[in-house]
């Protein structure tokens, strides 16, 4: 008799917390409602789903009829719904506590919704740490999919990649599927016969084999071109019939079936890892490029098979080495974690604990091919949600009072080095003394925004590619994965390709020569006189009744001669205020001369800020109060005699003033990266960089004093409804 092969699908299906509205619209009419309704039309067809619980909670709210018919498919046990954590985290990346709790969290709404208990865990981006066994095992569950990758790197071959094994930490045991990369390249954009004829080249390699798939439910529908061929053409209707016409040799199960009718092929110990894409995404810079040429010369070898088990790329926490600012949004949250769990049980702690794990989700913690941390709406949603989390824990330990001011110093961001955090009923504001005593967080907390959720544009491997990729109107119509395409948006973005020398931060001095320009400073072409951008700064801390003061010094050294060997010695002392119950920030700057020659040249404050749209007419520039000629913060221009910047927000209902006590000349421009999306490679406005300058000469040993203000205002703003309609238009504008 002919051996059967097993076929086990896992769909997995999820949206970002954060994400637009029409979205999520679009996802639910070309992918997730219609791939549920040829599988209810082809009973035949079985197999386990998994939703992300922002996205069931949106089903529930806007498309009830689509709980409903998941339903139905799990009650005629057509599918099995599997669990994970709720708002999609890397649960390597949490305390055991968060990584728990977000996945009871889900198996409750599974329980209430679908009548089923789950024992199936689904792991964002397949991210696997060997001590996630304890955990998972400890929430409830039997098994995990994972990817083939994670198999062949501790050591299995092809033959070996056809079942599931058990493996376990401390003793608690989970089993593990290795999901096929193959079938993830073949379906659904190779023909079906491609794939039945894998399919039917397992049949002879082992006993019993399992052919396992697990991936996106977007790439049915939502990845580009994919509506028209799998629906609109009929891919997935053909594979399905397909299936059901080789059902003497292809038996369709549920995972958690073959844990009852196949043994596991025996003990694994799985290492560091994730998809093989993912590995190579999270390469330091450095090394991805050659990460590349290595692969490229061994398949060119005829070794890639051979080499894959020790070709593995790098693992997902790199990302906190290679973006700073997903570094500094995890250790926030770590913070943020630590403060919530400290709250006496109760439903305080129950909501705060709720918008912290909103700010644990996934997309805005990494970038590969889709925009995930490039992305500003992301980013802006996992702060606030992790301010809103924390203003509740800060307001049940305060006692409710309505207006308290402290600041500490600690490591917030784990990197060796003491942060300054200051902290109000207002705002927080988090400044890195080693790098240029620059603010790197700055929360309204009224508003549960980061007006310093800026980003810092760095070389990517795809800009490379840039050059020669493709517009969409000169691209093929043939329809791939997102792995396999590089398609520009619009022409000429390689031109538009600029590197950051330093951190987009704020409070970032420097000195100039008094003939720099504007254009050469925005294109980061211009020369620093000074070594105070990223110079180490000493930090001190004074608190009084009411307020709390941070004292930042450094003396260093600037050039502002043509003779570059003869350097000036200088002194910066910034001192930074918070009272209670006031909404302004200050800011006192001591510039002292400690040569003993003139020093002459430009002094500047540079600041880094966002509302989110660049080009949106709710979202705009006041100087001295009035709106200049060109407004938009994606404006470019230089205004002499300038006291009073304000960046005003009408959609989110809130403004940023920086007000100086002395006239100044004012630089702007907008921050715009360069990056890649499944759609193709874009360019983003990240934020709007302010540079405040004063002529400045200083006798030897004189001093000379400015002050800034920085001063939170809440404005008029729309509800939540029209904030998510106008966003997400104003955003398909840009």
């Amino acid at each position: 008799m002919a051996k059967k092969v097993t076929l086990l699908w896992a769909i997995h299906n999820h949206q970002p917390v954060g994400n637009f509205d029409h979205v999520l619209e679009d996802a639910y009419t070309r992918s997730y409602l219609p791939f549920l309704q040829l599988l209810q039309a082809n009973p035949h067809m079985r197999l386990t789903l998994h939703y992300s619980g922002f996205l069931l909670e949106w089903l529930l709210r806007r498309h009830p009829e689509c709980i409903a018919l998941i339903r139905t498919l799990t009650e005629r046990n057509q599918t099995e719904i599997m669990t994970g954590g709720f708002y999609e985290p890397i649960l390597t990346t949490l305390y055991d506590s968060d990584k728990v709790g977000q996945i009871e969290k889900l198996n409750r709404f599974i329980r209430e919704n679908f009548g089923a208990d789950p024992v199936g865990v689904w792991l964002a981006e397949r991210v696997w740490e060997p001590h996630l066994a304890e955990p998972l095992h400890n929430a409830g569950a039997q098994y995990v999919i994972l990817d083939d990758h994670h198999f062949i790197m501790a050591g299995l071959r092809e033959k070996s990649l056809h079942g599931y094994y058990m493996t376990e930490e401390k003793g608690r045991i989970i089993r593990v599927f290795p999901g096929s990369k193959r079938l993830r390249y073949l379906i659904p954009f190779r023909p079906v016969e491609e794939t039945l004829s894998y399919l039917e080249s397992l049949r002879d390699s082992v006993e019993s084999p399992l052919a396992i798939m697990g991936d996106d439910g977007e790439k049915f529908g939502v990845w580009p071109g994919t509506y028209e061929s799998v629906y609109l053409e009929g891919w997935l209707q053909r594979f399905f019939q397909a299936v059901g016409d080789n059902s003497d040799w292809i038996d369709v199960k549920l995972f958690s079936e073959v844990l009852e009718t196949h043994a596991p092929l025996g003990r694994i110990y799985l290492p560091t890892c994730s998809y093989m894409e993912m590995s190579e995404w999270s390469l330091l810079r450095d090394a991805s490029g050659s990460f590349g040429q290595l692969k490229q010369k061994l398949k060119e070898a005829g070794l890639e098979a051979l080499s894959e088990p020790f070709v593995s790329g790098g693992f997902w926490r790199n990302f906190f080495s290679k973006y700073p600012e997903s570094n500094l949004m995890h250790k926030k949250m770590l913070h943020v974690s630590t403060k919530v769990h400290h709250l006496p049980e109760g439903e305080a702690k129950h909501r705060a604990l709720d918008e912290l794990w909103k700010g644990q989700c996934n997309d805005a913690y990494w970038h590969g091919v889709f925009g995930g941390l490039y992305l500003p709406h992301l980013r802006s949603s996992i702060y606030e949600h992790l301010i809103r989390a924390e203003t509740i824990a800060d307001h049940t330990r305060h006692h409710g009072e309505a207006a308290w001011a402290e600041a500490s110093i600690f490591d917030l961001d784990k990197d060796g080095q003491d942060d300054v955090v200051i902290e109000t009923d207002t705002y927080t504001v988090t400044v890195n003394p080693a790098a240029g005593g620059s603010i790197v967080e700055l929360d309204f907390r009224t508003r549960c925004f980061n007006l310093q959720d800026t980003f810092t544009r760095v070389p990517e491997l795809y800009h490379r590619e840039l050059i020669d990729a493709p517009t969409p109107s000169e691209s093929t119509g043939e329809v791939k994965t997102i792995h396999e395409r590089v398609v520009a948006k619009e022409a000429g973005l390689a031109d538009q390709i600029v590197y950051d020398p330093y951190p987009r931060r704020s409070l970032i001095d420097h000195f100039l020569e008094s003939g720099e320009t504007l254009d050469a400073f925005r294109r980061a072409r211009h020369r620093e006189m000074g070594d105070f951008v990223q110079g180490a700064y000493e930090a001190e801390l004074i608190t009084g009744p009411g307020e709390a003061l941070a004292v930042l010094q450094r003396q260093g050294e600037v050039h502002l001669r043509s003779d570059r060997s003869l350097p000036q010695p200088v002194g910066i002392r910034k001192t930074l205020k918070a009272r209670q119950g006031n909404p302004v920030l200050q800011a006192a700057y001591e510039i002292e001369n400690l040569g003993d020659t003139p020093l002459e040249g430009r002094f500047g404050i540079e600041m880094n800020m966002t509302l989110l749209a660049g080009n949106a007419p709710d979202r705009y520039y006041l100087l001295n109060g009035n709106p200049p000629e060109e407004s938009a913060l994606i404006s470019v221009g230089e205004t002499r005699n300038i006291s009073s910047i304000q960046l005003r927000d009408d959609w989110n209902g809130l403004s940023m003033e920086i007000s100086t006590d002395r006239a100044a000349l004012l630089w702007r421009f907008p921050i715009e990266s360069v990056s890649m999306s499944e759609a193709g490679i874009e360019k983003i406005y990240q934020s709007s960089c302010m540079l405040i300058l004063w002529d400045m000469q200083l006798a030897p040993h004189q001093t000379r004093e400015l002050a800034l203000a920085f001063t939170f205002h809440t404005v008029p703003g729309h509800s939540d409804r029209e904030r998510k309609a106008e966003t997400a238009q104003s955003m398909t504008e840009q």
